[in-house]
């Protein structure tokens, strides 16, 4: 018959219960390890602790190109600098000055024929007899369509009414339109604003005792 510690070393532990040689200390049991086998993704997909926050889905993502449509540009775009002076030429025999910008602005229109009398540069303006002509360069020709030419001869037919009023147009780059000279007053009001403000004293003084700035952009213009 086997001896205590022979027992001890071939008997099994069952149910997990100590043998009584044990006196009641607990054994070390070797957690089973995971075969290589088993770890390995099947069929080459991912392993579960990829989310769709993982690196390869963020370079995925950042990959994806958006592509946008073009943005429409004008026909014709004018320098920056006028090849020429704008003179203003006196039309005494119809009672006009001449101010091509002034009148046009000053016409009952709406919509697209207001922007087609805004945005047209004077050529020439021929008066034979009691008729008078306005060559008019126009940067776009979709200014024209629709019957807006007809709405702006209309206008000026009404503002010389003692006249055959016709009007001709081409398409070329302008200068010298009523829209040039209504965004030059206004950016000369925004620069005198921004001025009047800067030269505040108040605020000067907050700017030295609070380190503090105005905005830029923050000053409007009615």
């Amino acid at each position: 018959m086997p001896s205590a510690p022979q027992a001890r070393q071939t008997a099994p532990a069952v149910g997990g219960t100590p043998p009584p040689w044990d006196n009641g200390q607990p054994q070390a049991v070797a957690k089973p390890q995971p075969s290589m086998r088993a770890q390995a993704p099947a069929d080459d997909e991912p392993p579960s602790w990829v989310t769709e926050f993982s690196d390869d889905t963020a370079v995925a993502s950042e990959t994806q190109a958006v592509v946008a449509p073009a943005p429409t540009m004008p026909a014709v775009r004018a320098p920056a600098t006028a090849p020429h002076e704008y003179v203003v030429t006196p039309m005494p025999e119809i009672g006009w000055d001449g101010n091509w910008p002034a009148l046009a602005g000053s016409l009952q229109l709406r919509g697209v024929a207001q922007q087609l009398a805004l945005q047209t540069e004077l050529i020439a303006c021929v008066v034979h007899e009691r008729a008078v002509t306005f060559r008019l360069r126009v940067p776009v020709d979709t200014l024209r369509a629709s019957g807006n030419s007809e709405k702006l001869t209309a206008a000026l037919q009404e503002h010389f009414p003692d006249l055959r009023v016709s009007v001709e147009s081409e398409i070329g780059p302008v200068w010298y339109t009523a829209g040039a000279e209504q965004k030059a007053a206004r950016e000369a009001r925004q620069r005198q604003a921004e001025a009047i403000v800067a030269a505040d004293p108040f605020v000067q003084e907050l700017e030295q005792r609070f380190d503090a700035f105005v905005v830029p952009g923050s000053v409007k213009i009615a």
